[in-house]
This record gives C-alpha cells, structure tokens and sequence, in this order.
C-alpha cells in the first residue's frame, strides 16, 4: 500500500478526529454534571471547583477550532484547486491557529495534571518544583513554536526543519512531565493508602478484599489509566513528527481531542466512585448502628409472653433509631 499523501491523511484525520470529537462532548456534558452537581441537586458556588471547571469549559474551545479547521482543510484539499496552500504555507493565519491549538491544549492538559500534583502533596512547592518547571518549558517552546511557525511560508510541517528542534523539544518536556507527575501522584497515593491499610483506626479490621479495592488504590487505578491514554497519544504523535510522516496531521488531531477526553475522564470516574463509596458507607453504617441497637437493647427474656412498658419503648427507639 502506498504511502498517503497529505490529503488522504488529512480525509483520515478529519474522520478519526469527528469520532474523538464526539467523545469528548459526551464527556464534557458528564463532567459539567459532576463538578456542578451532588446527589442533592446543584452544589453552591462556593463549592464548585473553580479551576476544574475553568479547564472542562476552555479545553472544548480548542478542540472545537481545531476540528473546525481540519473540515475547512479537508474540503480545500479535494478542490478543484487540488492541494491547499494550508500544507506548503506554515505561516498563514489559519495554520498558525490550528497549531496554536493543539500546543494550548497540551499546555492546558499539563498545567491541570501539575497543579493536581501540587495539591495531592499538600501545596508543597518542594514536591511541585520538577513539574512546575517542566511546564514553563512547555510554555517556552509553545511561545517559540508559534513564533517560529510564523516565519514560514515554503514548507510543510513535515519539511521545516527550522522548526524541528522546537516542536522536538515541546513534545519531549511534555511526555517527561506527564510520566514523572503522574508517577509522584500514584506515589502519594500509594503512600497514604499504605499507612491506611497498616495503620488503621483501632477497633476496625481490614480485610484482604477491602485493601485490594479501597477508594485510594481506585483513585490511583484512574489516574495511572487516563494518563496512559493521554501520555500514549502524545508519545504517538511526537513518533510521527521526528520521523516526517504525514501520519502526524492524524495523531496530532486525535491528540487535541484526548487531552480533554483524559481530563474529564478522571473527574467523571472519582466522581462516581465517591458516589458510590458514600452510598454503601451510609448503608453499612445504618446497618451497623440498627444491628448493635438491637443487641444492646434486646430484653433478657420476657416471660409467659409478657411484655413490659419498658419493651415497649425500646421498641420504638429501635425503630426511629436508623433514621436518626
């Protein structure tokens, strides 16, 4: 089979990205639901997470304008005028949108996965400080990327060469930053469930099943899943790159489209496990409380059928105690 030139690869990409893209806006709408509403109804204000949700509504703004390009880019690339400008002009207004873009998402995507980091470690820039600086090298090369992406008129993305050590460079810092944050998450993670698991509250046993399946290690399993699908995209994508295949006008669309899917992912899922934790909690702890109410206020024996005034008030205690 022959290799695909840059309009078939744009044709593919245009088709991977529309199903990515519907992905993410099933995603999206979930996650809306989820920081914005508990099972009560719709959360005040002042316990809404304000920088999640700034991220869950910015991050369908670039995917939509890059999705949005593609089609444009599609349709002038089966013209009558045969191939576009757009694939031989980096510089034009258009490209240099839809490759700001895709850098601002990854941007994004990486300062939300820092500044989770920063608070899973308790506001400790000590722990932050490594991810923090990774990030303002994304930012560096994304201010250099778009810069240099301006000075060119002649080329391909494929061929500039004077844009290669850049676009290297930004996809490098930004893989090592996913990998090693998510690494000191899932670290923490582990950490506290560790201490929970060998350290617990006196008076309470943990089984084998409960240490295996706790709410910690679920978190954990989340995180390390949707930064896999994140991290994998991205490291796909820079393959593409480095080696000049057109294949990187696919990847780096489906990219743009995974950053926000893994974002809204993690939110959607912990959501859902609290959810679900806090509900079998609660039913646990009324079964608790109702089965050791009735064995400390159970009579010792009544005799000959006989029930006193007494039994008769533990009998109505016992059963407005579980609505307590």
């Amino acid at each position: 089979m022959a290799p695909l030139t840059d309009q078939q690869a744009s044709i593919v990409a245009l088709y991977l990205e529309s199903t990515a893209w519907g992905i993410f806006l099933v995603t999206f709408g979930l996650c809306l639901r989820s920081l914005l509403f508990s099972k009560s109804g719709l959360k005040p204000f002042s316990e809404i997470n304000r920088p999640m949700f700034a991220v869950c509504l910015i991050m369908p703004i670039f995917a939509t304008v890059n999705m949005a390009i593609n089609t444009k880019r599609a349709l002038d690339s089966v013209g009558p005028r045969g191939i576009s400008e757009q694939f031989t002009d980096l510089g034009s207004a258009i490209e240099i949108v839809k490759f700001s873009c895709v850098n601002l998402q990854t941007l994004v995507a990486d300062g939300i996965l820092t500044y989770r980091c920063w608070i899973v470690y308790g506001k400790s820039w000590m722990i932050a400080a490594a991810p923090v600086l990774l990030w303002i090298g994304v930012l560096g090369t994304t201010t250099a990327n778009i810069y240099l992406l301006s000075t060119i008129h002649s080329e391909a993305l494929t061929a500039a060469t004077k844009l290669r050590p850049v676009v290297t460079s930004f996809w490098v810092i930004s893989i090592a930053l996913n990998i090693i944050t998510t690494a000191l998450i899932v670290l923490r993670i582990f950490a506290v469930d560790r201490k929970v698991t060998f350290q617990p509250m006196s008076g309470i046993s943990i089984s084998r099943s409960e240490r295996r399946f706790n709410a910690l290690q679920r978190t954990m399993r989340i995180i390390v899943e949707s930064g896999a699908i994140y991290t994998g995209i991205a490291i796909i994508t820079f393959a593409t790159y480095v080696s000049g295949n057109v294949g990187v006008y696919i990847t780096s669309a489906l990219e743009v489209q995974t950053a926000g899917i893994a974002f809204n992912l993690v939110i959607i899922r912990v959501h859902s496990r609290t959810y679900q934790d806090e509900t079998k909690a609660m039913t646990e702890l009324r079964f608790s409380l109702r089965s050791r109410w009735d064995v400390e206020t159970s009579p010792t024996k009544p005799q000959d059928g006989e029930s006193t005034v007494d039994d008769k008030g533990v009998d109505s205690d016992s059963r407005a105690a579980p609505l307590r």
